[in-house]
């Protein structure tokens, strides 16, 4: 035997393996397809509507996928990965999808004519199946941890996207307040009070204003302390006795 024919018969042997992989995990697939069917029937409306609506969106994709093996171009190129890819989608929905029904027929039509391999009983040998099997149910599972942990991710951004563009509009209210002390903020009062009242009592509040360049709160919060409170005490008390004692005089 050549090389040639020995790289023939293993890519042979790989792709009957391939393709019994294919249809042992669609049917896996299948018959979650049959137990989603049924949540939907036994669910509460709101509920069975979501699930119907998942159940859609999952057939559409399906079609999609399956689309191509229509045409005669997609088999001139389609690698065995591809032809499995199709076939395990078809067997997993031709039972619920009769455009899948077709795509499965197609499939085994095509693969008979180009390979000479029966999609159906592909004869490949049982422990190679039961292997690779193995490997893609492995493959899958970290494939759905993935889009989990992806998912995930996806979510604390959007948490922490709606967390700094709070931040973000609260410093700009913030900025958007003159400070206290400035000139700005003057100007703002000379505004307001322009044509309130008597010029020079206008003048005479700007004035105090501008010595007074404490914010009122502020000026609350800094309590004056007991020495001080004390010491000014003493004094006041001091100056009075002297004027009692000078009115006594």
């Amino acid at each position: 035997m050549s090389e040639s024919d020995g790289i023939e018969e293993a890519a042979d042997g790989a792709m009957r393996t391939g393709l019994m992989v294919a249809a042992r995990i669609g049917e896996q697939l299948s018959r979650m397809r049959e137990e989603q069917l049924r949540n939907i029937a036994t669910a509460e409306e709101l509920h069975a509507r979501e699930l119907q609506e998942r159940f859609d969106a999952q057939r559409a994709a399906a079609r999609a996928q399956l689309a191509p093996v229509s045409r005669g171009d997609w088999w001139d190129k389609a690698t065995p990965e591809m032809i499995e890819r199709v076939h395990e989608t078809a067997t997993a929905w031709k039972a619920y999808d009769p455009e899948a029904a077709q795509a499965a027929e197609k499939i085994s039509e095509e693969v008979q004519n180009r390979y000479g391999i029966d999609v159906n009983n592909p004869g490949a040998d049982e422990a190679s199946v039961s292997e690779a099997l193995t490997r893609a149910q492995q493959a899958r599972s970290e494939a759905d941890s993935e889009r989990t942990k992806a998912s995930a991710a996806r979510t604390d951004e959007v948490v922490a996207g709606a967390a700094v563009a709070g931040a973000n509009r609260q410093d700009r209210a913030n900025s958007s307040e003159p400070a206290w002390d400035t000139a700005e903020r003057r100007q703002q009062l000379a505004e307001s009070l322009d044509g309130k009242g008597d010029r020079e009592a206008v003048n005479s509040r700007l004035l105090a204003d501008k010595h007074q360049g404490t914010h009122p709160s502020a000026a609350v919060a800094q309590k004056p302390s007991l020495g001080k409170t004390s010491k000014m005490a003493k004094q006041g008390g001091k100056g009075r006795t002297l004027e009692r004692g000078g009115l006594e005089r």
